[in-house]
């Protein structure tokens, strides 16, 4: 029993040292310590912290304070999300639909921004939507496929999202097409900041009645109130 004890104790003061390396070399990193982050983010890497894969996986892809090599970068990145980091799954994804440090891959971009998004990765979800509404990828064009993944990157907050989502709504092709629900969340999508939708709000603007842009700009009032989830 003693040993069971003292092993396991051995073994959280090791995974504590290494928490400890990441903290550390995470803190010289944002000063621009290079030469006192990389030996303790590669010792905490070692030990899979998944942060540590990713952070060494930047420095390599950006040359920061390291010689750039985007193989390098990959391999970092590729270890951090088969340790199930978003992070890591979203780098990888984009390397491998550009071909960055590995072989362009479309499936497997697609599979690991999948992933991704899937753990709430708002970029991973709009360009999963993307994917879907312009049949990119290897993947069908499918407008309710992309207007899921617009959704849930929407609902997060995300202005770019909320004004993809209300072109959504607003496309022909669209089996569920809403110009009320399009006007809603482009008006969000501008109360967000972004300044691409205040052309899309122009231009429905011309399209619903008075009637209709009222009815619009209540349900994005109780959709900003219930945190993006009743509209």
């Amino acid at each position: 029993m003693k040993k069971i004890l003292v092993s396991l104790l051995l073994a959280l003061m090791t995974a504590n040292a290494f928490s400890d390396d990441f903290e550390d070399g995470l803190n010289a990193a944002k000063k621009d310590d290079y030469k006192t982050a990389i030996p303790l983010l590669n010792n905490a890497a070692k030990q899979d912290n998944s942060m540590a894969h990713v952070m060494l996986g930047l420095m390599y892809k950006n040359g920061k304070g390291i010689k750039q090599s985007q193989k390098i970068a990959f391999k970092h990145f590729l270890t951090a999300a088969k340790l199930n980091d978003a992070d890591g799954q979203f780098n990888v994804a984009q390397m491998y639909e550009y071909g960055k440090g590995t072989t362009k891959d479309d499936t497997e971009a697609v599979k690991w921004y999948q992933l991704a998004a899937e753990q709430g990765v708002t970029d991973a979800q709009i360009r999963l939507g993307l994917i879907y509404q312009l049949g990119q990828n290897g993947k069908p064009q499918d407008v309710k496929s992309a207007q899921k993944w617009f959704r849930l990157a929407a609902q997060q907050g995300d202005p770019d999202a909320q004004l993809m989502l209300g072109r959504a709504y607003a496309d022909d092709q669209n089996e569920t097409k809403d110009l009320i629900r399009a006007y809603a969340w482009t008006l969000l999508a501008i109360s967000n900041g972004s300044q691409d939708a205040i052309k899309d709000r122009e231009a429905l603007d011309k399209k619903l009645s008075v009637k209709q842009r009222e009815e619009a700009q209540a349900l994005s009032a109780q959709c900003s109130t219930s945190a993006y989830n009743n509209c």
